[in-house]
């Protein structure tokens, strides 16, 4: 590699490492501003506004070629996408009124273990120890989040120390969870139309649909049947009139807000990984848990406890040795496909 070579990969890394921090404060932000709407109005209408801003705004885009261009022989996938979209947002944006913005988007994280599980059992993928071992790490550091006023207690008792805490679990995280396991079958399905479908026909299908699913969602009375949990267990009584949500132009502009951070995190990820390589950008996707602690204690006054920090060190050192091994990989599957053809040649 020369001289000119050199520079122009390093300018490329350096774009990578903008736009990497660009989607994880996006993404960040798109959470804070969910949680400061979910003090006001209800998970179900903030979802099916954001929907429905994302869609508004893709339009231009999603139309531009004309009609055709959207044609797809895949509805009931594109359709499936839709529901787990909505499902996953549904849960997330819950779970992010009751629990700290750090701990939702650490234990968020293991969305990639769980894709890691898919592909092994699913896509009947290769599994190593390096995965298997990275799995464990990551729900040992899922312990440590979701349990830390637990291992609180437990590090004061040594000291011959009182800690007095409001629960060992909160059970908000059911919901996270339920979130993850919502986007992990919706990034399955994505993997599937992926070999067909358009990122336009899949962005324009996936936001018509779950408007379509969330508009009911977002507009019914629901009435509490029985309670799980934490969980309530709903079924509709009747319509909402528009003017009983105590919508206003605040929320609107916050609304606004989050289709724009929505864009700029796909953005600034897609970017990332097209410029830059990959072993330079991907520790910078961990920013992510920085950013949502600064946020977090600027705006909601949250303060992560001891443990917490240990479950984010564990989850992002698993990350990052999936990361790597599966980089070994392809390097090493691509090393053997040069020598293939050199001795074809």
């Amino acid at each position: 590699m020369n001289k000119t070579q050199q520079i122009t990969v390093f300018q490329n890394n350096i774009f990578g490492i903008c736009m990497m921090l660009l989607h994880a404060v996006a993404l960040s932000v798109l959470y804070a501003v969910v949680k400061e709407l979910t003090q006001e109005l209800s998970s179900n209408v903030i979802v099916f506004l954001y929907k429905f801003m994302i869609l508004v705004c893709a339009l231009p885009w999603c139309f531009y070629g004309g009609m055709r261009t959207l044609k797809t022989n895949r509805i009931w996938l594109h359709m499936s996408r839709g529901f787990l979209s909505v499902c996953g947002s549904l849960s997330m944006f819950y779970a992010i009124k009751h629990i700290g913005l750090s701990d939702v988007t650490a234990v968020a994280y293991l969305e990639q273990i769980v894709l890691l599980i898919v592909g092994i059992l699913y896509f009947k993928e290769r599994a190593t120890k390096t995965k298997i071992v990275a799995i464990i790490i990551s729900f040992v550091g899922a312990i440590f989040i979701i349990k830390s006023e637990y291992f609180m207690r437990i590090y004061e008792a040594s000291l011959g120390n009182s800690y007095n805490s409001s629960s060992e679990f909160n059970s908000f995280y059911i919901f996270v969870f339920m979130a993850i396991a919502f986007w992990s079958l919706n990034s399955t399905v994505i993997k599937i139309l992926g070999k067909t479908e358009k990122t336009k026909v899949q962005l324009f299908y996936v936001m018509l649909f779950s408007c379509i699913i969330a508009f009911p969602i977002a507009f019914m009375d629901w009435a509490v049947a029985t309670k799980i949990g934490v969980m309530d267990i709903k079924y509709p009584v009747s319509l909402v009139d528009f003017t009983e949500l105590g919508l206003t132009w605040k929320h609107i502009g916050y609304i606004f807000v989050l289709a724009i951070c929505y864009f700029l995190h796909v953005i600034g990820h897609f970017k990332a990984f097209k410029h830059a390589e990959l072993s330079v950008v991907v520790p910078f996707e961990y920013t992510r848990l920085v950013f949502a602690g600064i946020l977090g204690y600027c705006f909601f006054s949250e303060v992560a406890l001891p443990p917490s920090y240990i479950g984010y060190i564990l989850i992002i050192i698993s990350g990052v040795a999936i990361f790597r091994a599966e980089q070994k990989k392809r390097k090493k599957q691509r090393a053997q496909e040069l020598e293939e053809e050199f001795d074809q040649a």
